[in-house]
Parts: structure tokens; sequence; C-alpha cells
């Protein structure tokens, strides 16, 4: 619900803020930060509702699940974290991609996708950048959220023990 509503709210901020003032922009912006919230949330390294999203390609998630610790600074870190994520997904779907199509003769696929995909973000670099600060943002509406509870928490154990 957070991910939705501070979505909402970045929109028409970004559009302010932004140096080109295009909705384009802003709606990047906030596209990245959407998909970062809901479908690459910092949970994933735990049995969570964001986890159980991805079905049954869940399972690309596992090995993140056993080499990051929930709410370290990998998972939880408000640059590092997304990031990782991202290049953790982007590891994964290329290796995959290999391991598909390379035996079956077409790794050259993979290479030729992965050429246009450099040449997407290069020549669009104002977009991609914009992605990724939207994608920062999406996975700051969940840590930061998550930090105030944690240290309310500790407040509250704190004050009882006084």
């Amino acid at each position: 619900m957070i991910t939705l509503v501070s979505g909402v709210v970045l929109t028409p901020v970004w559009w302010l803020i932004s140096p080109d003032h295009l909705l384009r922009t802003a709606l990047t912006v906030t596209l990245g930060h959407l998909i970062s919230g809901l479908v690459f949330s910092c949970d994933l390294d735990v049995y969570s509702t964001e986890y159980q999203r991805w079905g049954p390609l869940r399972i690309i998630w596992w090995p993140y699940q056993h080499m990051i610790f929930h709410r370290s600074v990998l998972s939880h870190g408000l640059v590092i974290g997304p990031l990782l994520r991202l290049a953790y997904f982007g590891v994964v779907v290329y290796a995959l991609a290999w391991l598909i199509l390379g035996p079956l003769g077409h790794g050259d696929l993979v290479v030729r996708f992965r050429t246009d995909f450099e040449a997407l973000m290069r020549d669009n670099s104002g977009q991609s950048w914009a992605f990724l600060w939207g994608f920062i943002t999406g996975g700051a509406a969940h840590t930061i959220p998550d930090w105030l509870q944690t240290s309310a928490k500790r407040a509250r154990r704190e004050w009882k023990r006084l």
C-alpha cells in the first residue's frame, strides 16, 4: 500500500523537480518505483507476500534468500538493496538464457539481446537513470518504514525497562 500511495505522489513531484519537466520522465520514475516496491521488494530474502507474487518463478530467488540476511544492509540498504536485487535478477536471467538457449544453438540470441539492451540503455540514458531513481525510491518506500518501526519497537522496549 505504501508503494502505491508513494508512487501516486511521486509522479507529480518528480515532474515538478526534474530538470526536463517531461511527463515521460516522471512516469518512468514512477514505473521504476512501482516495479521495485511491488515486484523486487526488500522482503524477497524471506518467505513473504512479495516472494509469493513470483509464483513458480520464485525459485530464482532461492539462492538470494540463502546469501542475503534479512534486514541487512544488502537487503534493506537504501541504494545497495534495490540495485543488488536488480543486478541479481539480471545475472540470473542472463545465466538461465545461456543455459537454455546455448545448448540449442541459439547463444547468439543471448549475445544480441545483451548488445541491444546495452544500446537501449545508452541511447536512452536519461530515462534509464530515471528508472533507476524510481527503483531506488521504491525500495526506500519499504525500507524507511521498516527502520522507523524497528526504532519504535526498540524505544518501547527501552522505555519499559526504565
